[in-house]
């Protein structure tokens, strides 16, 4: 490494569109797998909520996930 050069840090452009192209199918694939999840307690319960419930609870964790990797994509989460 020549010690002239500046430092490499965190991911390269394309590396990073790439991330975050990943990023737009986490909460609603979340959302998709937990209201399913929903829907089958309510079949094996007899209730009618947990659909709902389950859509809420799956969209919420997509959403902290897509914060989470966005944070650790742009080098946030690295102390300095």
């Amino acid at each position: 490494m020549n010690p002239n050069e500046p430092e490499k840090k965190g991911l390269s452009p394309m590396a990073k569109a790439g991330a975050y192209a990943g990023l737009a199918f986490v909460t609603p694939i979340s959302g998709w797998v937990c209201y399913m999840a929903g829907k089958w307690m309510d079949a094996k319960y007899g209730t009618g909520y947990w659909g709902l419930v389950g859509l809420m609870l799956g969209c919420a964790a997509g959403m902290y996930e897509t914060f989470r990797q966005a944070v650790r994509i742009e080098g946030l989460d690295r102390k300095k």
